[in-house]
């Protein structure tokens, strides 16, 4: 038989699609991160092997007009591919899927993750993955066990090593090292309700709506998000993550769009660009070999005069 292929995204959701899946291959497969803008090529890569996995799980990732034609090639030549995703797809791409694919898992709902949508999937296999998929609620609620489950693999900025999802994947203990990671993320969370606990730099966009601005480049691992909005009464909220990316959001269950800063554009001498859901969070990052020392302030102006 030969081994399955798992594709996911690198953050705490696609992860917890991963340690599902491998539980379920008796980690009888290959492990590949991908995203939105590599995920065709990537299928493309698997299909031009000699020989193909039998089965392909896709996990947190939509899917595009190039990813789906390599997908009906793959099931011309007899693989499976299994497809979970809650992000948003074109128009006409969910049906042409479902023919395609040996399963669609799909639902067009982003607070519903990706891993409770395979935990619902796979729970009457197995009782445990309804366990892992609760993880990806974890940072908000959840029993301890899916809180450190949460904070350690949130402590991985891209993805975390294979060995890491192995433990997930068959309820092992932690090391002495998650434990550490774990404890580091704690101090992180305390760090960011102090941040949040103060009156933020607040500007005017051009609609006259107040935007929170923050800088917490120079503190890595701290996470503030879209948390400003449930301390302070502003409807945008840009956050610089590190040298050369920042975060924006707007606030939730509103009518804002974030819609005209999506793609790529040009700041003077450097260009920044953005992607991520309009209607919720971007993420912008600089492209440039040498970032200028006013980069934070051009893209607190730029942003404010499309918003």
């Amino acid at each position: 038989m030969r081994e399955a292929a798992i594709v996911t995204h690198g953050d705490v959701d696609g992860m917890t699609c991963a340690a599902q899946l491998l539980r379920r291959e008796d980690s009888h497969c290959e492990l590949h991160y991908s995203n939105p803008r590599w995920i065709a090529d990537k299928l493309a890569g698997l299909l031009k092997r000699d020989t193909p996995p039998d089965r392909i799980y896709v996990t947190d990732i939509p899917v595009n007009v190039r990813a789906a034609e390599v997908v009906e090639r793959l099931a011309g030549v007899g693989v499976q591919v299994y497809w979970i995703d809650h992000h948003p797809w074109a128009d006409g791409l969910l049906k042409r899927m479902r023919l395609a694919c040996a399963h669609v898992e799909y639902n067009e709902a982003l607070h519903t993750p990706a891993g409770a949508l395979l935990a619902r999937w796979l729970e009457a296999e197995d009782p445990y993955y309804a366990r892992v998929g609760r993880i990806c609620y974890a940072s908000e609620k959840g029993t301890q066990w899916e809180r450190d489950w949460f904070r350690l693999l949130a402590s991985y900025t891209a993805h975390c090593d294979r060995d890491v999802l192995e433990r997930l994947a068959y309820d092992h203990e932690l090391t002495e090292e998650d434990v550490s990671r774990i404890d580091e993320q704690v101090a992180c969370e305390q760090l960011a309700e102090q941040i949040l606990a103060q009156e933020p730099r607040v500007v005017d966009t051009a609609s006259g709506r107040p935007m929170a601005v923050y800088d917490t480049s120079d503190r890595p691992g701290v996470f503030i998000g879209g948390k400003p909005f449930r301390h302070h009464s502003v409807d945008f909220c840009l956050v610089r993550i590190s040298t050369r990316k920042w975060q924006i959001a707007c606030r939730p269950k509103s009518e804002l769009t974030l819609q005209p800063l999506v793609g790529r554009h040009e700041l003077g001498d450097f260009t920044v660009k953005v992607a991520g859901r309009p209607n919720r969070l971007l993420s912008m990052e600089a492209r440039t070999s040498a970032i200028p020392p006013d980069a934070h302030r051009r893209v607190v102006a730029w942003a404010g005069k499309l918003l």
